[in-house]
């Protein structure tokens, strides 16, 4: 069985406009029918205390000469109203002095009561009023009256507002059914065409508008719609061909990756957006000696070595991550078992909008690159502490012809001629400047050793101490140094403070006639802080801003600027050691700015070897 909101719309219209109708037909009526009922009883009221008023005053003779007879004829006279059931006049002792009852009536006289009064009562409507004569009360009359007038009225009333309402029911029909299709039949058209689009998929279908009314609105937005659907599936049906060529040239550069990743002699690999490998070319199974599948269910790092696994799987989630390069150096696990260093390299693939949408990753290998690495390594460090050891067996014997030297100047300086005394000079300066190499040698060999157990430094207490052994040359200088608030970073406290002493020295060695003035302060770069020094010296040519930073690479010769050449190669070799870089930018006469990062943590390990 259909319910309401399942029924056509015709039909809706049809039982809203008959409901409505009948139900305004009918609480009309009932409200004329139930104010015509209050008012007729209101006024029938009024007219029984008027009348009651009107025949106790007709009465007052007959009370007064104690003649029932023409009271008995003056109450008769109310037999005119037909609704009156009794009528009576009672003395002032209560007696009954004369009444009257309509023939029909089943009921007698009600009591007289004591005063003027009207009340409902079983019967009817009763209406007392005193009989008054000089002021004196003589009697009391009593009249009963039915109200079966009230019910015939609402009989009658109601009858009416049955036949109005039937009337109206039936016009009301006929007009609704020749006006509802001024609303069903555009809602109608509406429908069918939808049924046509859905039944079709035709958007080009378009609902006739017949009204310029909301219904002629929603069928031109209707049509709008269609029309924007129409456009939309056209694009639409042209991307999906555009999107099925592109998948058909992404699958023809698929097969010639993976040709080419087949014909290459390192080892491919491919992965997912997460990180899951989901390709091997044939090179990786011929290295392992075990079939992709197999590896896929072991998981990949079966291959790598155990020392290697954790910051391998480390550095490979970070880069999946921030969606950086991953470049690792690890050892994979041949099919003899033997294992083989290898640097795998692995870049993002992004789409349009720059989301990553796999990562292709190749692994070469560098197991003899690293042997020789090693090897050099191996010499590196002996040739270093070679050059220590001779530098510090160096000492004592320069230091013996700096003592002595200076010993003869003493002694035997006036037996020496003009010659001789220039002589043993350049041979005590000679000393001196040799002495002071030597130590610079040494302070060079010493930084390439890290501090093995090292956490963060306040960079402000490095520079302090590198002016407290500076203090001497400041004061000589009448030099001003200022400084920022300095952060703390990740660097040997004694590296750092080399760092500061080398640079500020330069700015105090290198300066023009008016006092130097130094500047150090810190920024944030990344995960790295930027240092700056910057002076008001006589500056550097732009073309010398790389030569300066090599070993006894210097740019005055003359006597006025003192030095080995080997200061700012130690500060390139400290900050390099630490993952950071130093440069300069200055012109000539304009001061110059040395500026180095050092990183404000540990540096991050891209390599199972460190």
């Amino acid at each position: 069985m259909l319910t309401f909101r399942d029924i056509p719309i015709k039909q809706k219209l049809m039982i809203i406009i008959m409901a409505t109708t009948a139900a305004a037909l009918l609480l009309a009526g009932i409200g004329i029918v139930a104010a015509d009922s209050f008012l007729f009883r209101r006024d029938l009221e009024r007219d029984l205390s008027a009348l009651a008023r009107m025949v106790a005053d007709n009465s007052t003779a007959a009370l007064a000469f104690n003649d029932p007879q023409v009271a008995t004829e003056t109450l008769a006279a109310l037999r005119a109203r037909t609704h009156l059931v009794a009528a009576c006049i009672y003395k002032p002792d209560g007696t009954m002095f004369a009444k009257y009852t309509r023939p029909d009536a089943h009921s007698a006289c009600p009591p007289a009561g004591g005063a003027d009064e009207m009340r409902a009562g079983s019967s009817g409507l009763i209406v007392s009023r005193a009989i008054i004569l000089a002021g004196r009360r003589t009697g009391t009359l009593v009249l009963l009256y039915d109200l079966d007038e009230i019910a015939e009225r609402m009989k009658l009333y109601g009858a009416t507002v049955l036949g109005v309402l039937l009337v109206s029911i039936a016009i009301a029909f006929l007009l609704s059914s020749k006006l509802r299709a001024v609303i069903a039949d555009p809602i109608s058209r509406l429908v069918r065409a939808t049924e046509s689009v859905s039944r079709t998929g035709d958007y080009s279908v378009r609902a006739q508008k017949l009204s310029g009314d909301e219904l002629g609105t929603l069928v031109d937005r209707f049509n709008e719609m269609l029309a924007g659907i129409q456009s939309r599936d056209g694009n639409l049906r042209t991307a999906l061909r555009g999107r099925e060529e592109a998948l058909r040239d992404a699958e023809k550069a698929r097969e010639r990756f993976r040709f080419l990743a087949e014909s290459m002699p390192q080892k491919i690999f491919t992965a997912t957006p997460s990180g899951d490998v989901d390709y091997f070319n044939r090179q990786w199974t011929e290295f392992s000696g075990l079939p992709f599948e197999q590896v896929r269910n072991w998981g990949w790092t079966q291959l790598v070595h155990p020392d290697d696994v954790e910051p391998n799987v480390r550095s490979w989630r970070q880069s999946i991550e921030t969606g950086e390069p991953f470049v690792f150096e690890h050892r994979f696990r041949r099919a003899d078992g033997t294992y083989r260093w290898h640097l795998t390299r692995a870049h993002a693939m992004r789409d349009a909008q720059g989301n990553i949408s796999m990562w292709i990753a190749s692994s070469t290998d560098i197991h003899e690159q690293k042997e020789k690495e090693e090897e050099l390594r191996l010499a590196n460090e002996d040739l270093q502490q070679f050059a220590y050891s001779a530098s510090h067996d160096l000492q004592e014997p320069i230091r013996n012809v700096a003592v002595y030297s200076e010993i003869v100047a003493k002694r035997y300086n006036n037996l020496l001629d003009a010659d001789g005394r220039q002589f043993l000079g350049f041979l005590s300066e000679g000393g001196r400047r040799l002495a002071t190499l030597i130590n610079d040698l040494l302070a060079y060999t010493r930084v390439g050793v890290i501090e093995s157990s090292m956490a963060t430094v306040d960079a402000s207490a490095a520079l302090q101490q590198a002016l407290s052994n500076l203090s001497q040359a400041i004061q000589e200088n009448n030099a001003t140094v200022a400084c920022d608030p300095l952060p703390e970073v990740y660097m040997g406290e004694s590296h750092l403070q080399q760092v500061f002493q080398n640079l500020i020295g330069n700015a105090l060695k290198y300066r023009k006639e008016e006092p130097p003035r130094i500047h150090v302060s810190a920024t944030r770069q990344g995960a790295s802080w930027r240092f700056s020094v910057r002076d008001n010296g006589i500056g550097i040519d732009p073309h010398y801003k790389e030569v300066i930073f090599g070993v006894f690479k210097r740019l005055h010769r003359d006597q006025k600027y003192s030095g080995t050449g080997i200061g700012l190669a130690i500060c390139q070799r400290v900050v390099e050691r630490y993952g950071g870089r130093i440069w300069v930018e200055s012109s000539p006469g304009q001061g110059a700015t040395f500026f180095f990062t050092v990183p404000e943590r540990a540096p991050q390990v891209r390599s199972a070897a460190v």
